[in-house]
């Protein structure tokens, strides 16, 4: 009896919520139509044919229907463990975005930058923290790790940056946010249409780097948000501060 309670309950639900509507259907006449078949020549074999072929036409669109599945946050929301090879993320891309309070660990990756971005005629953006704005500085080094000293990898990416702009004079560029919005950014070919990018959420106070929350969004998998992010670094690039010649590194 309990089991029958709770057949009931989960026949209602579906019905209520719209699920598995054709099933029943189908139940209940297949149902109906074997209680009249008892007595013979009740009903006529023609109505019993097209009611079996409605059945199954029935069926068969069901199977159609796409499958309604839950998608796996694990496989969406990854750490920084979960990266491939930065060059192979980079690869023939035409143009390359870059903000991080130092961008030191994507800096690290110069030679990577120079081969499959420089080289080929591509051009680079990146925008770093500014070592100027005191309040900004103030609320990162109470946000971010303390493995690192954040100025410090300011400074080694501002130097990598210039020996970048020895290889690429104008295809090279920096700049400086005066705070930073919480979350690090890498764009690949912003309007290409195999346009990529991994937002990193910074969280607060994580021990290590590789703590952090990442997801990679590439253009056909979501053009609404692919946009949303690129438009977020446009309005960052066009906020910055540019750097002031033989006065980008403070000792």
């Amino acid at each position: 009896m309990h089991g029958l309670t709770r057949l009931v309950k989960r026949i209602g639900s579906d019905i209520a919520e719209g699920r598995n509507i054709e099933s029943y259907v189908v139940t209940l006449v297949a149902i109906v139509l074997a209680v009249i078949g008892v007595v013979d020549d009740v009903v006529p074999e023609s109505v019993k044919f097209a009611t079996v072929l409605a059945a199954l036409a029935l069926l068969v669109f069901q199977s159609t229907r796409p499958e309604e599945t839950i998608p796996d946050l694990d496989a969406v929301l990854l750490d920084r463990q979960s990266y491939g090879p930065f060059r192979e993320f980079i690869a023939n891309a035409q143009e390359l975005w870059i903000y991080g309070p130092s961008a030191v660990n994507v800096l690290r990756n110069a030679a990577d930058i120079k081969t499959e971005v420089l080289d080929k005629g591509g051009s680079v953006r990146v925008l770093l923290q500014d070592l100027n704005s005191d309040i900004g500085m103030k609320v990162l080094y109470q946000q971010l790790d303390k493995v690192y000293d954040l100025a410090d990898d300011i400074k080694s990416s501002e130097r990598i940056l210039k020996s970048m702009q020895a290889w690429a004079p104008d295809r090279v560029d920096y700049g400086y946010l005066p705070y930073s919005p919480g979350f690090s950014l890498i764009v690949v070919d912003p309007d290409g249409k195999n346009g990529r990018m991994i937002i990193e959420l910074y969280g607060y106070q994580n021990e290590l780097i590789t703590e952090r929350m990442h997801v990679v969004i590439e253009r056909h998998q979501s053009q609404y948000w692919f946009e949303y992010w690129d438009k977020q670094y446009q309005v960052m690039w066009n906020s910055r501060r540019q750097p002031v010649p033989g006065n980008e590194v403070r000792d």
